[in-house]
């Protein structure tokens, strides 16, 4: 039988691989290289046709911290921000990140090296990585990630909970595809129309029925995909009307 998922209204922002660096804040090579604290990005060198979990997930927080807006909020200062920053006294470039409450306290503080800000609103921490990263290096490791950064929180939240994220996750592609026929399949179901018909309509969107079912349970399972679902559908149904 086919799989029925309930749809919710809620949007999810899929944003593009913008590597800058945070605007309104001044940051003194010195200052971050003083604290003690590294992110270590290990090598981002791919090996074969997929990343490991490890460095997967590691790039899937680069990504995401890199496509994260500037914002002094303090509903948004757990938000991490990560961009390319080339320290004081070399031409490397590292990945460099913070969360939102230590650079607005950076900022606050001036270029004295001293933090600012509201006692407690920042950890005061800034991390860097241990080895330089070449800007079109990292980018195509971050083009070579499966193209669902869509669903990077839900994939590291997982991850750095130490469970298995799901490997077949939908593209935007499929994913579009997937919405089409769900949406045929609901309106041939509540027509009254047999299943066949419904099979049909899912192979007509190139989905076997068992990719179909699968990502049915996937939609149903991660909120990242229930909600990139809900706005394809209602930006198609928008469309037809």
């Amino acid at each position: 039988m086919l799989n029925k998922m309930p749809l919710f209204l809620l949007f999810f922002c899929i944003a593009g691989h913008a590597i800058e660096k945070p605007p309104e804040v001044e940051l003194d090579g010195d200052t971050i290289a003083a604290d003690d604290s590294v992110l270590d990005l290990g090598t981002l060198e791919v090996v074969g046709e997929r990343f490991t979990l490890k460095t997967e997930t590691r790039l899937r927080i680069i990504r995401k911290a890199f496509n994260e807006p500037r914002s002094s909020l303090e509903a948004d200062k757990d938000k991490l921000l990560c961009w390319l920053e080339t320290p004081v006294g070399t031409h490397f470039r590292h990945v460099t990140c913070g969360r939102n409450g230590d650079l607005d306290a950076l900022r606050l503080g001036g270029k004295s090296g001293q933090l600012g800000g509201s006692a407690g609103y920042g950890r005061h921490k800034i991390w860097r990585s241990l080895k330089a990263d070449n800007s079109a290096t990292l980018r195509n490791a971050l083009d070579r990630l499966p193209d669902s950064s869509y669903f990077d929180a839900d994939f590291t939240a997982i991850a750095t909970a130490g469970e298995q994220p799901p490997r077949d996750i939908p593209d935007m592609e499929e994913l579009t595809r997937f919405a089409v026929a769900w949406m045929n399949v609901q309106d041939l179901m509540n027509a009254g129309k047999p299943e066949d018909q419904a099979i049909a309509a899912i192979e007509a969107e190139d989905l076997s029925l068992k990719r179909y079912n699968r990502l049915a349970e996937l939609t149903a399972s991660y909120p990242s995909i229930k909600n990139t679902v809900t706005e394809l559908v209602l930006e198609r149904k928008a469309a037809e009307q």
